[in-house]
């Protein structure tokens, strides 16, 4: 036989695609094996190999460092994890960004939820019970958590920035110490928010021109483009420049502005040549829509479109912007009050609270702090254009209280520019301890005209209310919250400064007048000076011998009291 290296190398297949074997049955990487490819092609020792190298073994799919399998539907058969990991447990989520000096003590990880711009999407998962199937630290996330560190004016001023207006997109800032500072403009504070949001005059996605319309359709006078086209989507609203017949009159509501007088409807589906888009139907906005409810293309409105001539509608146009709008809702029978197995106990909602606390206060100063709740502002230019209904706060519904104020001795329980409430605090026994009930003021060109009520302590003893009277008046100027011991007084009315009685009083604290608890008045008690002394006519006053009557201006006349019952 002949040597099987001799063989090898001078022997071919005869009709074959094999190359020749090396040496001591090598192969080389050249050989072609035919139809070793899904359509038939062939392919050398090399590429398969190369394939080879790229390919996923089954035994990675759905293991650690491996690959996520996918199911018939393409979705991924298994949990895809990402993110950071707790105790080298991941936590399912998308962060940006960790702060390496924050470790926790617990974990020994770095802090997950602060740090350096730190956001996290898909939040803390709440961990699976032992034994589940998918793994202890595999649990789905439950909330959403946005973690940042504001640190900056404008957008990066704010932890999570929301604006409603996608018309301006990455063109929109955020409201926050907003001030040119590349031109070196230092803001009057730096302010930053948790949250930020925007929320204004959005404009509609798309303005576009009509041809015609029937009950569930409008034909577009050229075809949408495809830019346009991914601006339309099912449930959109679409609103109409054609005027409701019948409704070019009327106000709505409080506000006192026009009904919204038009067509409008909200998207179902466009044609497949882009020019016809289908609706569920055409009417006025609170109606539903009929078969006869058809716009028209030559009555157009004239009020919320008044600057479109011709036909048109418009993608996606709201008509009232909130800036947030919460809703909670109690279900009975979710509780089990009407009759159904209780999955429920939520019987207390809170609509929105608001806490603020103060720590390890040591060391610093009174009144060094400022706090604002709920601040309703803004820059209103032009007053003129607002509604007389607008408002601030509104009240509304059906509920046993609609303002609940629990405040302290020493408190303010409201305050604005003409309306003082303090708190309800005790009048001291102290003689002349005042306590201020209400406040209101106005204006006189320069001059504050305070009216309102307060208590004083009418002499020194024992608490309570035998000498403690009630007092209603007018001071001039003066302090706020201090009606009853500044600013100029006039004549005010004193309950109960003699137990039980009514008194005029004069500026400086005299009776002028008084009414006892049992009906009888008291004239004041004293003696002009002379039968001309100054007077106004009825004005009297008594002493012990007479009663004197002011007849005409500074003229007096006095009557004896006699000398015997």
């Amino acid at each position: 036989m002949a040597p099987v290296a001799a063989t090898a190398a001078s022997s071919t297949a005869s009709g074959s695609n094999y190359a020749p074997f090396l040496p001591q049955g090598g192969i080389s990487h050249q050989t072609d094996v035919p139809e070793v490819y899904a359509d038939g092609t062939g392919g050398t020792l090399a590429q398969i190999g190369q394939m080879a190298d790229g390919s996923v073994q089954q035994t990675t799919i759905n293991a650690a460092n491996g690959v996520a399998g996918l199911d018939e539907n393409g979705n991924a058969s298994a949990p895809v994890v990402t993110g950071p990991a707790l105790n080298g447990a991941p936590i399912q989520s998308v962060q940006i960004g960790t702060d390496p000096q924050k470790i926790s003590k617990v974990t020994g990880q770095p802090w997950l939820f602060g740090g350096n711009s730190t956001a996290i999407f898909g939040a803390y998962p709440q961990p699976n019970l032992p034994r589940s199937p998918m793994g202890y630290w595999s649990g789905f996330p439950v909330n959403l958590v946005v973690a940042g560190s504001p640190s900056g004016p404008y957008n990066a001023g704010c932890s999570l920035c929301v604006f409603t207006d996608a018309g301006f997109q990455n063109t929109t800032v955020a409201e926050l110490s907003g001030e040119d500072y590349t031109k070196g403009k230092v803001s009057p504070g730096f302010d930053v928010a948790a949250l930020f949001m925007s929320a204004g005059t959005e404009n509609a996605r798309l303005a576009l021109p009509v041809s015609s319309y029937t009950a569930n359709t409008v034909v577009l006078s050229s075809a949408l483009t495809p830019a346009q086209l991914l601006h339309v989507k099912q449930g959109m609203f679409i609103s109409t420049n054609s005027l409701v017949p019948g409704m070019s009159s009327g106000t709505i509501g409080d506000a006192n502005l026009p009904v919204k007088d038009y067509y409008a409807g909200v998207v179902k589906r466009v044609s497949s040549d882009s020019k016809t888009i289908t609706v569920y139907g055409w009417a006025a906005l609170g109606k539903t829509a009929t078969a006869s409810d058809i716009p028209s293309t030559t009555s157009l409105e004239t009020y919320y479109w008044k600057n479109y001539t011709s036909p048109y509608v418009f993608i996606g146009a709201p008509t009232k912007m909130f800036g947030r709008n919460t809703v909670m809702t109690f279900d009975g029978n979710r509780v089990g009050d009407n009759g159904l197995p209780s999955t429920s106990s939520i019987r207390q909602f809170e609509g929105e609270e608001i806490d603020f606390n103060t720590a390890n206060t040591k060391g610093t100063a009174a009144k060094s702090v400022s706090y604002h709740g709920l601040t309703f502002g803004g820059n209103n230019a032009d007053p003129r254009v607002l509604t007389d209904e607008s408002y601030a706060i509104l009240l509304a519904g059906s509920l046993p209280n609609y303002l609940k104020i629990s405040d302290s001795c020493g408190s303010i329980a409201i305050q604005s520019g003409g309306y003082y409430l303090p708190s309800a605090c005790i009048v001291g026994a102290a003689h002349s301890n005042q306590a201020e009930l209400f406040e209101y003021k106005g204006y006189a060109n320069s001059n504050k005209m305070n009216f309102g009520a307060w208590l004083n302590r009418e002499s020194d003893g024992a608490n309570g209310w035998t000498n403690v009277s009630v007092n209603l008046g007018v001071n001039i100027d003066g302090t706020y919250g201090k009606i009853g011991s500044s600013g100029a007084k006039l004549p005010y009315l004193s309950w109960n400064n003699s137990q039980g009685a009514l008194s005029i009083r004069s500026p400086i604290g005299e009776d002028v007048l008084t009414i006892t608890a049992s009906g009888g008045m008291i004239i004041p008690w004293g003696t002009p000076s002379s039968s001309t002394a100054p007077c106004k006519p009825g004005q009297k006053q008594m002493d012990a011998d007479y009663t004197y009557s002011c007849v005409a201006p500074d003229t007096w006349r006095r009557a004896s009291n006699g000398t015997t019952w």
